[in-house]
């Protein structure tokens, strides 16, 4: 008994680490969005972005309408970026903005 729920443990963790880290298309796509807009700007660094994920409730995926990014600040801290995601038809209503300045560097992934 005490084997297998080890095992079962060991399988959930595995289950767990594999779905925490790997980033889904939208989360990539406002990555990449939020990366190019702050690209020019010396007070960030473009390289340090990390945004949250489509939501997930009861493990069924849902389209995210809004993302948010934690970008790093060359001075330290991060700011937070809204990127309000365009239909899957026309992308390019997404609009990105400055939500929070010196909000904290961790968003929920």
């Amino acid at each position: 008994m005490r084997r297998a729920l080890v095992a079962l443990l060991v399988l959930a963790g595995a289950f767990l680490l594999v779905g925490c880290g790997v980033e889904d298309d939208t989360q990539r796509f406002a990555r990449e969005m939020v990366e190019s807009t702050v690209a020019g700007d010396p007070s960030y660094d473009a390289g340090d972005v990390h945004c949250t994920r489509n939501p997930r409730p009861w493990f069924v995926e849902r389209q995210a309408s809004v993302v948010v990014c934690a970008v790093r600040r060359a001075d330290g801290g991060c700011d937070w970026f809204r990127v309000e995601l365009g239909s899957p038809v026309s992308p390019v209503t997404t609009r990105i903005r400055l939500q929070s300045k010196d909000a904290g560097c961790m968003v929920s992934v």
